[in-house]
């Protein structure tokens, strides 16, 4: 099976998915985590359920696949994830936050299809950084008005599972790249991953 064809099977799936996973971003019902267990619970959560930010962790791993990225371009996308939650829970006001996170997945994806000589250099850990604030202030609306305790232990389990799913993607992206090596595949990502950002904004707007 071609990547093309692999390419229009995740779009399809993602096309039928996205009207119900698009804006799930709570792991309990929309509830406050109360518990230690709890926000470990739904930080661990938070990452998959949400499919905007899943897609776009699973694209950081291949993107440091396929161009050389290291470990701190990951660390940079985590830290300031975590400040982004932070931003919010000190109520400052980012406007449109679920759109901010799906221009994130079109600005990745077209670096993506175009190969960019941005992803092999440093300036790509500027992007996941303010990648990161977006998506972090959107984490961090489910968190919003709990105590510390269960506040720690969602921050520690969303960034747990960030960690585990770019790994998810680097290996993914390696097992691809194998198979058939083609510089295609990473094209075929990027256009998957900028028409899920198109779609999001569009969801978002007409929400």
């Amino acid at each position: 099976m071609n990547a093309r064809r692999y390419t229009a099977m995740a779009l399809s799936a993602g096309a039928a998915t996205l009207p119900t996973l698009a804006y799930a971003h709570h792991a309990m019902d929309n509830a406050l985590p109360a518990t230690a267990m709890q926000g470990l619970l739904s930080g661990l959560a938070h990452p998959i359920v949400g499919l905007d930010h899943l897609l776009f962790v699973l694209a950081i791993g291949a993107t440091c696949y396929y161009f050389g990225q290291r470990a701190g371009a990951v660390a940079a996308f985590l830290g300031a994830a975590l400040a982004g939650t932070v931003v919010h829970l000190y109520r400052a006001t980012l406007p449109y936050p679920d759109a901010w996170v799906a221009l994130t997945l079109v600005v990745l994806g077209v670096l993506l299809m175009r190969a960019a000589p941005v992803l092999r250099s440093k300036a790509v850990v500027g992007f996941l950084a303010l990648a990161g604030i977006a998506h972090g202030y959107a984490y961090g609306e489910s968190i919003v008005g709990a105590e510390q305790t269960p506040l720690v232990a969602y921050l520690a389990g969303f960034t747990l599972m960030q960690i585990l799913v770019v790994l998810a993607g680097y290996g993914l992206a390696r097992v691809a790249d194998r198979k058939r090596p083609s510089p295609g595949v990473a094209k075929a990502v990027g256009g998957a991953l900028s028409v899920a950002g198109v779609a999001f904004l569009v969801i978002g707007f007409a929400a």
